[in-house]
């Protein structure tokens, strides 16, 4: 009879294997958390572009051309993408209405999340409509609202630099990344009337993006 002696690891050889795995997660760590940076960034714009596209080929189409508003007003805002602001339900025969919601998976804004919202969302400044109460909004990946942002044609001169044909300019704006996640942690830099700044991620809707706002590569 043989008996077998199972040799294990000595407590020397075991401490530098976890040094090494605590060395290799320390290298791991950058490289995933701006891949994750990277990721929400990708993210946000493939929903703008979503947004945009369900802007123009939809809703700008069964309203005889409005971007998302309450009928007869200049209350611009995301929310008339899921009720329908006193449009009449999209007529058949003549293809004109409204048949939405046009986006899904919007957020049904209560008191709470109206409290901790960053100023920047209930100002006319940032927002043609200040969001409140009672409004569907949809998220970045950040876990903040888009907004829609519209001017006139003269301000759409004046204001952003762009010529056009167009009666009104209209893009969506995201806060970006300036700082955490959630509604009350990232607000908008860029004044309906002024060119993007801050972190700011936008795409214009109907119009050329001016070279001043081109939005920075994600993970840049």
């Amino acid at each position: 009879m043989y008996s077998i002696k199972q040799k294990g690891m000595t407590l020397i050889e075991l401490t530098v294997v976890l040094l090494i795995l605590v060395a290799l997660a320390g290298l791991a760590l950058p490289y995933v958390s701006g891949t994750s940076r990277k990721a929400l960034c990708d993210a946000t714009d493939v929903s703008m572009m979503n947004i945009k596209q369900v802007i123009m080929q939809r809703y700008y189409l069964d309203t005889l051309g409005s971007f998302p508003v309450s009928k007869g007003n200049g209350d611009y805002s995301l929310n008339y993408l899921f009720v329908n602001g006193g449009w009449g339900a999209f007529d058949l025969d003549s293809q004109i209405g409204w048949r939405g919601p046009y986006l899904q998976g919007g957020m049904l804004l209560g008191a709470t999340d109206v409290s901790s919202l960053h100023s920047s969302f209930k100002s006319t400044t940032f927002v043609n409509k200040v969001l409140a109460n009672g409004q569907t909004v949809a998220l970045d990946s950040w876990g903040r609202p888009f907004v829609i942002q519209v001017v006139s044609k003269a301000n759409c001169s004046s204001n952003w630099g762009i010529t056009t044909n167009e009666l009104q300019c209209a893009r969506l704006v995201s806060a970006g990344s300036d700082s955490g996640l959630g509604l009350g942690e990232g607000s908008i830099a860029t004044d309906i009337t002024a060119h993007k700044s801050g972190g700011d991620r936008v795409r214009y809707i109907n119009v050329p993006t001016p070279v001043l706002d081109i939005n920075t590569p994600c993970g840049e």
